[in-house]
């Protein structure tokens, strides 16, 4: 279990990004965030082809799909069912996106019991 966004268990820093300046300007070493939009794919595939780590939050297993396939490293989501669901296709396909649960830590032993990779502490 993954515990991202808690500076006691994890120094990854998160930069929250809509546009390719946005990118650009991320601090160094930094995870790029997206909130799933379909028209910003290219934004996506530009991490992918550069291999700037990146997440994206998502609603669907279709979004899930399409974020795979561009090879991202988290796939957050605020369900702890869609959450579920997502680590069984995870898992299933081997997939190297980790799926992290947007929550409190009020709930980690509630993703530990459903497998979840991960919680990103809100």
């Amino acid at each position: 279990m993954m515990i991202l966004n808690d500076n006691r268990f994890s120094n990854e820093k998160f930069f929250q990004a809509t546009t390719l300046e946005d990118i650009s300007n991320s601090p160094n070493n930094s995870t790029i965030i997206f909130k799933y939009n379909e028209n910003e794919i290219n934004l996506y595939q530009f991490c992918s082809q550069n291999n700037i780590p990146y997440g994206v939050e998502i609603n669907s297993i279709k979004e899930f799909i399409f974020i795979l396939n561009l090879r991202a490293k988290y796939a957050f989501c605020n369900s702890i069912e869609l959450a579920s669901t997502l680590q069984k296709i995870a898992d299933n396909y081997l997939s190297d996106t980790k799926i992290i649960l947007k929550t409190s830590l009020n709930l980690i032993e509630k993703a530990v019991l459903y497998e979840i990779d991960g919680i990103f502490v809100i």
